[in-house]
């Protein structure tokens, strides 16, 4: 089996954004001290306009504090080039998700998927 070669993976990221329905703004976050020896934390748009999908996940409900709680997380798309960490948020539809984790593990990038909960 052959390698992907430059053209092909440029084709499949460009069939891909085909796939990507909606737009997200990607949040960052910026730490102030607070004067009292804690701090604050501002969030603020690094990236707006970003081609975006959101899937669901779900899985097994769990029992905690004496009430089934149900399991939903989320998975995001975003374009290979898009530039996001564990330390972001994701805005979308009016909701904030919090990155608690990017694929950055694959062969090849054609594609950036992110697991996502709601804040």
């Amino acid at each position: 089996m052959s390698a992907i070669d430059t053209a092909m993976l440029a084709s499949m990221r460009e069939a891909i954004e085909d796939l990507l329905p909606d737009t997200c703004s990607i949040l960052a976050v910026t730490h102030t001290p607070n004067g009292q020896g804690g701090q604050t934390d501002t969030w603020a748009t690094a990236s707006s306009r970003i081609p975006f999908r959101l899937d669901v996940v779900t899985g097994r409900e769990m029992v905690s504090g004496g009430a089934l709680q149900p399991f939903t997380k989320y998975k995001g798309s975003l374009p290979y080039d898009a530039v996001i960490t564990a330390q972001s948020r994701i805005l979308h539809n009016g909701i904030t998700y919090a990155v608690t984790g990017v694929n950055v593990d694959a062969s090849w990038q054609a594609v950036v998927r992110v697991d996502l909960e709601v804040v």
